[in-house]
């Protein structure tokens, strides 16, 4: 009996490493699979090696010839999809519009799939399309954010005159600015400025912290009881409790009347009282979630590398300088002026594309079997999205690796070459945030340029090279803010 249970023992563990190093029939080719840990070595190696997991599973790629790329993160079959083509589809075809169900999502959804960000489904259509209107319904998107965005500029000029000409670093300012706008349309109130540094400091934590596809905390959850400093596990935890205080404390003041005006907030309890079904306090905790953490550094970072190339590039900054005084004087700008600042806007599509925020877009669930390149992606893949390689594709852009505004220009003096640009993704699952995003891109660097010339703080210049987690980021820089006569 015992000689039995061995035997059946030892075929269920063979059985399942097979089962673990098969790789699905006609799947996209990539590294060796191996048991419990798939190609997670290789694929981290490349990382270390290369600086991000955007350039090490570019290498890998390239290693096998393949635009279709199948890789293993421990249990998890992965396909990374590059050139324009295939981003495109997965941007776009319903196919790909499912969200993975995994430990790592759940978690960063306070512990089940909901909200808009991350789920799929019923639940993802009908929770987007009310978010967005109802967004739009208290004025986001419309003159009232426009006349937000130009009021934090102003508090920004305010804030930078306040140093005295010290040199410092911009980037919480620039973040606490925008999530200042995101959650007055959402709440309808201001967070308070300690709390939100706190909060902040956490967010760029977790930038850094995690990969797109979740890291070890994805791959083997049981690691959080053992590692839970290192895994990252303390980490979310904290920054959901703090933005979950900020998310109930709102609700509260809202449910008491506490908080004038009409928000987001006010939209959704009012629709939660003819409804039994999705609308629950749970669910506006997190769609307020969602609000909070994609807005709160993709758009400052763009800016702050703004700030950063202009610092580095003196020529750059008088010619951006000098075509605003030209056409704006003093001013203040708005975003019709977007049409008229061609050399500015030029300047900012590259920031976007040489600085690519997002390089590894997603996660996405293949909803069903999808043929790709002539291989097949079976259903329930995760799939993540290699934008930063078409925004340095050879065969879209000449010369990708230098920074050249002038290739957004064309010969009429007029912005060309943005289609092949993917800063808000494209498709039904593009950020719902993108027109705050660029207005305030725009007329808060506008504003910034107008009044003030900027100088290297120290005599040496800051490295330009991003730090590259969940997104891009520049390395820490400080910053002179001379206002200019």
């Amino acid at each position: 009996m015992c000689a039995i249970t061995c035997a059946l023992i030892v075929l269920v563990i063979t059985g399942y490493i097979l089962n673990s190093i098969t790789k699905p029939k006609n799947f996209p080719p990539g590294p060796k699979w191996y048991p419990i840990f798939g190609c997670s070595a290789l694929v981290q190696n490349m990382v270390r090696k290369h600086g991000s997991q955007w350039k090490g599973l570019s290498e890998i790629a390239k290693e096998y010839s393949t635009k279709v790329l199948g890789i293993k993160l421990g249990s998890e079959p992965i396909v990374v999809v590059f050139g324009e083509n295939n981003v495109r589809r997965v941007f776009t075809e319903k196919e790909f519009e499912g969200r993975p169900d995994t430990f790592f999502i759940k978690l960063r959804c306070l512990g089940k799939r909901m909200g808009i960000t991350f789920a799929d489904g019923a639940l993802w259509r009908e929770h987007r399309q009310f978010t967005v209107k109802h967004l739009k319904n208290v004025g986001f998107g419309k003159t009232a954010m426009e006349a937000h965005i130009q009021n934090e500029m102003q508090k920004i000029l305010n804030h930078i005159s306040n140093q005295n000409n010290k040199p410092f670093n911009p980037k919480n300012m620039l973040a606490m600015s925008v999530i200042n706008i995101l959650w007055k349309f959402t709440a309808g109130e201001q967070i308070r400025e300690e709390r939100l540094n706190f909060l902040l400091d956490l967010l760029n934590a977790r930038s850094k912290a995690f990969s797109m596809a979740g890291g070890w905390l994805n791959q083997w959850p049981w690691i959080r009881f053992l590692l839970p400093e290192i895994s990252g596990y303390t980490l979310i935890k904290k920054m959901n409790q703090q933005i979950s205080d900020i998310i109930e404390d709102s609700i509260l003041n809202h449910k008491r009347k506490l908080t004038k005006g009409s928000d987001f907030i006010y939209s959704f309890l009012e629709e939660m009282k003819d409804r039994n079904d999705t609308f629950t306090e749970e669910q506006l905790k997190v769609i307020c979630l969602d609000i909070l953490i994609a807005g709160s550094q993709t758009t400052s970072n763009v800016l702050e590398f703004a700030i950063l190339k202009v610092l580095r590039e003196k020529n750059i900054q008088e010619k951006i300088y000098n075509e605003i005084v030209n056409i704006l004087g003093d001013n203040m700008p708005s975003w019709a002026d977007s049409n008229r600042l061609v050399y500015t806007m030029a300047f900012l599509s590259e920031i976007q594309r040489y600085f690519t925020i997002v390089p590894i877009a997603g996660p996405r669930r293949a909803l069903e079997d999808v043929n790709m390149d002539g291989f097949l992606i079976p259903k329930d893949t995760t799939i993540l999205i290699s934008v930063g390689d078409v925004h340095f594709d050879r065969d879209i852009w000449q010369e990708p690796n230098k920074f050249m505004p002038e290739r957004f220009i064309d010969e009429t003096g007029r912005l060309k070459d943005i289609e092949h640009m993917y800063p808000f993704g494209i498709g039904r699952r593009r950020c719902p945030g993108d027109s705050l995003a660029k207005s305030f891109i725009f007329i808060v660097f506008v504003g910034i340029m107008q009044k003030y010339r900027i100088e290297c703080s120290n005599g040496v210049l800051p490295s330009e090279d991003p730090i590259i987690g969940l997104i891009s980021s520049a390395r820490p820089f400080t910053a002179e803010f001379i206002l200019r006569e």
